[in-house]
């Protein structure tokens, strides 16, 4: 029994070699478990990912006491393996964690403003897509009002006010230290934490994702992610 268990335990560590390198895109599959164990997405699997390395090698390289295995595993460092290994063969992906469109609020150019910008303060929302068929043309936020107050803009805001009046503070390109990123359907939940982590390590305020099939801008939106969905991903 503990010898299975120890065969087993080799086989699934050079599983997860073969898995790491082709995350990694490291043909060498030498030191791959280190380098996964050392990825920022992975931080809390680095203990026990040292650990399992330390015994594998241990396994590997030690001399067998009268043809058994010196070391045994336990039977939670296999199930512990099992987890990675499937974790990382099928990753979870951003849209299954993400606001699907059905859910998100929207506005068009014809829409009126004052019922767009009630509804955002009962969702307590700070952004709403612009959709023109589907596909963002831009986003309505606080900073749109700020911005155009800057620019001295003057413009009246009443029941009968559509969104087109600000129409010019509209476009992405236009909120001033606020960034949007698109990211496509088949992107992996831990990159999309990664997008965000580097924007925030660069002091770079990225307020959403949004996910069309691709990735493109000129896409249908699916949905839409912000840094706390993915918070509370272990």
């Amino acid at each position: 029994m503990a010898q299975a268990r120890t065969e087993y335990f080799l086989e699934l560590y050079k599983r997860l070699e073969t898995v790491a390198a082709a995350l990694l895109r490291d043909k060498k599959r030498g030191s791959v478990v280190f380098h996964l164990a050392n990825m920022p997405r992975f931080s809390h699997w680095k203990n026990d990912l040292d650990y399992c390395r330390e015994v594998r090698n241990l396994l590997q390289h030690e001399v067998k006491i009268n043809g058994e295995y010196a070391v045994e595993p336990s039977e939670q460092m296999v199930k512990f393996l099992e987890q990675v290994i499937h974790r990382l063969e099928y990753p979870a992906l951003a849209i299954d964690h993400a606001t699907k469109r059905s859910d998100i609020l929207s506005a068009k150019l014809h829409d009126r403003l004052l019922p767009i910008m009630r509804e955002m303060q009962k969702r307590a929302l700070s952004h709403v897509p612009i959709l023109e068929d589907e596909v963002v043309v831009g986003v309505f936020s606080e900073n749109t009002v700020f911005q155009s107050l800057l620019d001295n803009t003057c413009i009246p805001v009443n029941e009968e006010t559509l969104v087109s009046a600000f129409r010019a503070y509209l476009p992405i390109s236009r909120h001033l230290g606020h960034r949007f990123a698109f990211i496509p359907e088949d992107l992996a939940l831990d990159d999309a934490r990664e997008i965000f982590d580097r924007a925030y390590d660069r002091n770079k305020k990225l307020r959403t994702l949004f996910i069309t099939k691709h990735g493109k801008p000129n896409e249908p939106l699916l949905a839409l992610m912000t840094p706390y969905d993915v918070l509370d991903r272990p």
